[in-house]
């Protein structure tokens, strides 16, 4: 069974290079740009991960994070925080669903190991 990745990602260049670098890598991917349909798609995909991005239109990233650790459901699915701005890290730090940073740019060789890192091949 492959694993599933749920990202959620405004930036429509990005979300297409990482889905298809990470269906290379053999995972499943699916992909919503803003945070209110991340959460009923978690609920239905039930991803092994999310890669959030912290700047999203309607709900953000982090009122994302603090919704789905209030929800049985949704509290231990590990996510990988993609960011432009360091200082959104302390903005994270209450939720041990979150794992790791991934500041942008990024590359896609370290990006690939912390995806692996958490949720494995």
């Amino acid at each position: 069974m492959r694993k599933r990745i749920l990202i959620v990602e405004d930036e429509t260049s990005l979300v297409e290079l990482l889905t298809l670098v990470l269906s290379r890598e053999g995972y499943e991917v699916r992909a919503c740009q803003n945070g209110r349909d991340a959460i009923a798609m978690m609920k239905t995909v039930h991803p092994h991960l999310v890669i959030l991005d912290v700047m999203l239109p309607g709900l953000d990233g982090t009122n994302l994070i603090k919704i789905m650790s209030e929800d049985e459901q949704l509290e231990s699915i590990p996510v990988i925080v993609t960011s432009a701005l360091i200082e959104a890290e302390r903005l994270f730090k209450p939720y041990p669903q979150v794992k790791c940073f991934a500041y942008k740019p990024f590359t896609l060789a370290d990006f690939i190991g912390q995806v692996k890192r958490y949720i494995g091949d």
